[in-house]
């Protein structure tokens, strides 16, 4: 085995673990913001503003409809995580690369993808929960940052190095029957 190549599955074992653990922190920070209202975390010896979730905690009355309008965003990215840790999983047993490693990489792009869309699509409504701007049709609170345009950006790249792989891939196997 290639130095490289221990490199990289000792980088998927930690990467099998961080994956999860994230998640975990994803669906926690959900739950206790929408589902509890939650938005500062901490104590006297960490301090009262050890983690905060947001600056303002939801309007308590629109907590469902935040909730309901983040679940899309976190279920796309959960599963995109779950090919991401599929993939990583995978390297410990089989080829780093292989038609499996690349349709997880593509999978990940695309609902990683989907989250951000759907995150902007629905970010009028989670605004709305927040209390920001009453006054205003939902259409008009869509949010848009540079952390989305980034995600969607990676995203991109993502899918097309997959495709990339996929053929040099391709022209490996055929080059292996030919010799």
């Amino acid at each position: 085995m290639s130095r490289s190549k221990g490199a990289v599955r000792a980088a998927s074992a930690v990467l099998t673990v961080l994956i999860p653990f994230f998640a975990l922190l994803a669906i926690s920070g959900v739950v206790l913001f929408w589902g509890f209202g939650v938005h500062r975390i901490g104590n006297a010896a960490l301090g009262e503003n050890f983690i905060v979730l947001l600056d303002q905690p939801p309007v308590p009355e629109r907590r469902l409809y935040g909730l309901v309008a983040t679940l899309p965003a976190l279920l796309f990215w959960l599963y995109a995580s779950w090919r991401l840790f599929l993939m990583f999983r995978a390297f410990h047993t089989g080829p780093l690369i292989g038609p499996v490693t690349i349709r997880h990489l593509r999978a990940y792009a695309l609902f990683s993808a989907l989250a951000v869309l759907s995150a902007f699509l629905l970010s009028g409504v989670m605004r709305w929960a927040l209390g920001q701007f009453d006054d205003a049709p939902l259409w008009t609170h869509l949010g848009f940052s540079v952390t989305h345009g980034l995600m969607l950006f990676s995203s991109a790249i993502l899918y097309v190095a997959s495709h990339v792989i996929e053929e040099g891939y391709a022209y490996r196997k055929e080059t292996e029957e030919y010799v």
